[in-house]
């Protein structure tokens, strides 16, 4: 897949890390990045998301949180945003990219947001990664 994708979620240490690292491994690509709207340059991934990522043999140790940019936008072939109201706001902030954007889970049946699982139990992480995982299956289907 040539496609360039870049995730979205609200702080980029949890959700968007986790699809960032799932979408390398199902996709088999490097073209792959994240963000959050509302990140802190330079943290790493949450303990609980690098723990479940590890789980399922992904390394997470190298991510370093991002702000998304007007220069991330551009670069991405698809903009992935974990929620509805991060691509709400995102249209918002950059309409010129409108295109190519939509939020994970449109690319799926069941059309539902990825709730942020931060603060919450290590459990609930893993539920958000087998989701992400399973919606990335559709993207994939979808793009290729």
């Amino acid at each position: 897949m040539s496609a360039k994708l870049l995730f979205v979620c609200t702080g980029n240490t949890c959700r968007s890390p986790m699809a960032e690292g799932l979408a390398r491994v199902i996709f088999g690509c490097e073209e792959v990045g994240s963000a959050g709207l509302a990140a802190r340059d330079g943290l790493g991934a949450s303990a609980e998301a690098a723990a479940v990522m590890q789980e399922m043999g992904i390394d997470l140790s190298g991510h370093r949180s991002q702000r998304i940019t007007g220069e991330l936008m551009a670069w991405a072939d698809w903009i992935i945003p974990m929620t509805s109201a991060h691509e709400f706001r995102l249209c918002l902030l950059y309409p010129q990219y409108s295109g190519k954007l939509r939020s994970l889970g449109a690319w799926g049946e069941q059309g539902c947001d990825i709730e942020d699982p931060w603060g919450g139990s290590l459990e609930s992480y893993r539920q958000c990664a087998r989701t992400i995982s399973e919606l990335l299956l559709s993207v994939k289907e979808k793009l290729v």
